[in-house]
């Protein structure tokens, strides 16, 4: 299997909430994705899982993260990829 898509992400920890809470709070900073969000993990396994299987084109229906995790995982494996987005999503 070729590179990770996703990146290593920090965890950090929230002062604010661990002094609410009276325990450590750590926050995930899946924000800092290449993508902006955790679904690069489980898509890009997937994407990269099928094209390693022999799969020729990834398609997607998503109006939010998921499709844009698609795009970007056919991108960086330069597997053409179409995302159809629900004409009831708005931006």
């Amino acid at each position: 299997m070729s590179s990770e898509l996703h990146i290593r992400t920090p965890l950090i920890e929230s002062l604010a909430l661990s002094q609410k809470l009276g325990k450590e709070v750590s926050l995930k900073m899946e924000n800092m994705q290449p993508t902006g969000s955790f679904k690069i993990r489980g898509i890009g396994l997937l994407c990269q899982t099928g094209k390693d299987q022999g799969i020729r084109r990834f398609v997607s229906s998503s109006g939010g993260n998921a499709g844009y995790a698609a795009a970007y995982a056919g991108r960086k494996l330069n597997v053409p990829t179409t995302v159809f987005v629900p004409s009831t999503n708005t931006l």
